[in-house]
């Protein structure tokens, strides 16, 4: 019998993403105007400038039936911040591309993307220290842990560019688990001739989607006249509204935030029928906390006034403050919760700093730390990952956003587009990009073409 197609061979090229990585830190520590920011000196470890255009790498996976699927290595515009991995660099990709994913992958038959996506973030492999040179005929034949051994070995001997520690142990970035997982769904969705989110609901035993996922758009700095285009094309979740200037954007005490408010919602009301009724969802970046010292009464109040603002439309605030740890955030966003409840708000926190791993975002749910969580795909390195922090959020009652970074790439946009019907996700992030249009229309299509190939 037959065991399926198998890798025949992997490609490796450069890439770019649709948008820049950003030195948040830098930019929140004293306003950069943009045209300064392609030199500025930077903060976070691992950035060049404050803004950079964004590193990827594309990888392709060729069958042996001569078929080809790419998945593309990016990590998010924000990275090196909040517990997240440093900056994603092509040269590096490449590198570990060609010595630890080749030699893993090549040969192996797609039976099941869930099996062969794992093997990336096998724990065995990430804590494999390194050996001297092979002796026996036994450890000659494990090509994938000499090629690992080697890898670790060339970064720990490489010390005139040290790359910034990062807090997960495997050696492999995140963004290259994200891009190789990306295709390894593609090619066994190939393999099998049927879509990536009939792959997941198989694997995962789940219900087939009948129905797009809402979208959530986001505006960056031209925060006006790209929410316009989002309530013209109707999204179910607006602006986002980039937050890189506090002062300006947030005023010295929310003033300048609230007049924002008021402006959108009267532009809802202009520009769509009374049918339309989006929920305002600002994603702060932590600014609200810096305004206030992180006093949550404070910013309880601060809150209340922005939700009176948006009435009658419903209010989220993303990453109203981001603190030092893991813990402590989870403890703020907690606390903060308890006091909406106690006054009776309706606001909704969304979880977005430090809940970068399929674990941080089960400590979240548990703790009943957020009312949704953004699940920021690359973060999470291979997207089996995406996949259990959706179904670990729709089980603690918890909204599932399934997010990432204008900073991605077309390909990983509709790979996307399949994981957030396949799981059920709440809310879809349109992306790659910040012209608002491309994205929205890329998300958009991408699930409609596949619910009708599925149904």
């Amino acid at each position: 019998m037959n065991p399926g197609p198998r890798i025949q061979k992997i490609l490796a090229v450069p890439a770019t993403g649709a948008g820049y990585y950003e030195d948040l830190a830098a930019l929140q520590a004293e306003h950069v105007a943009l045209p300064q920011r392609f030199t500025a000196t930077p903060v976070t470890p691992g950035f060049r400038a404050v803004r950079e255009v964004a590193e990827a790498v594309s990888v392709g996976l060729v069958l042996d039936t001569g078929q080809v699927a790419w998945g593309d290595c990016v990590a998010v515009s924000y990275s090196g911040k909040a517990g997240r991995e440093a900056v994603f660099r092509t040269e590096e990709g490449l590198a570990a591309i060609r010595e630890v994913v080749t030699p893993l992958l090549e040969g192996q038959v797609l039976s099941s993307f869930r099996t062969l996506a794992a093997q990336l973030e096998s724990p065995d492999r990430a804590t494999v220290e390194p050996q001297p040179q092979p002796t026996s005929e036994a450890e000659v034949q494990d090509p994938s842990r000499r090629a690992l051994l080697t890898f670790m070995s060339r970064a720990f001997q490489d010390t005139a560019q040290p790359i910034p520690h990062s807090p997960d142990p495997n050696p492999l970035h995140t963004a290259i688990r994200y891009g190789v997982s990306q295709a390894l769904l593609g090619a066994t969705a190939l393999a099998q001739g049927r879509t990536m989110a009939e792959v997941i609901v198989d694997e995962w035993e789940l219900a087939r989607p009948t129905a797009p996922i809402p979208i959530h758009a986001q505006s960056g700095a031209e925060r006006y006249y790209n929410a316009e285009k989002m309530i013209v094309r109707r999204v179910a979740s607006l602006p986002h509204a980039l937050v890189d200037d506090v002062v300006g954007q947030l005023g010295k005490e929310g003033n300048e935030l609230t007049r924002y408010i008021r402006w959108l919602k009267g532009r809802i009301g202009e520009l769509a029928d009374g049918d339309y009724a989006p929920t305002i969802h600002l994603d702060l970046h932590g600014a609200l906390g810096q305004i206030y010292d992180n006093e949550l009464g404070r910013m309880l109040g601060q809150l209340y006034a922005w939700e009176s603002a948006a009435r009658p439309y419903k209010l989220r605030i993303e990453s109203p403050m981001i603190l030092q740890s893991r813990e402590a955030q989870i403890e703020a966003m907690h606390t903060l919760r308890g006091y909406i409840r106690m006054r009776n708000m309706q606001v909704q926190l969304v979880v977005d700093e430090w809940a970068n791993t399929l674990d941080d975002i089960r400590a979240f749910v548990e703790a009943g730390a957020a009312d949704m969580v953004q699940i920021k795909m690359p973060d999470l390195g291979s997207i089996h990952n995406a996949i259990e922090a959706v179904l670990v959020c729709k089980a603690g009652g918890v909204g599932a956003f399934l997010g990432g970074s204008y900073a991605e790439t077309d390909i990983s946009a509709r790979v996307s587009a399949h994981v957030a019907l396949a799981a059920g996700a709440d809310l879809i992030m349109a992306k790659p990009g910040m012209g608002v249009d491309e994205a929205i229309s890329l998300t958009q299509n991408e699930m409609a073409r596949t619910l009708a190939v599925i149904d």
